[in-house]
């Protein structure tokens, strides 16, 4: 595994598995709840609630890119990669090692 592979993981179970983010997505949901259910919001709350929004969003989908790149990071092991680049080697020569 990668270096880069296990500084996703680790991001990615901190993400899922942290007591600190389990309680920030509950504070953020609620104080989703708290500022939509406001009859008269101001501009500034509207703008939290949007970008509230966008940050839960944009987290979901890092979690998925991270999910994503992990499996396709077990995919290709060490040995998978030798050996097609020894079958690229052989079936084009040795200038692709160089181009």
């Amino acid at each position: 595994m990668s270096k880069e592979s296990k500084l996703a993981k680790r991001i990615l179970q901190s993400i899922n598995e942290s007591k600190t983010s389990e309680s920030t997505f509950y504070s953020l949901n609620h104080l989703i709840e708290e500022l939509e259910n406001k009859v008269d919001p101001s501009p500034v709350e509207i703008n939290i609630v949007e970008s509230l929004y966008k940050y839960v969003e944009d987290l979901k989908i890092l979690e998925s890119n991270l999910n994503y790149y992990l499996k396709e990071e077990n995919k290709s092991l060490p040995g998978n990669k030798l050996s097609s680049l020894y079958e690229r080697t052989s079936k084009y020569g040795t200038s692709v090692l160089f181009s």
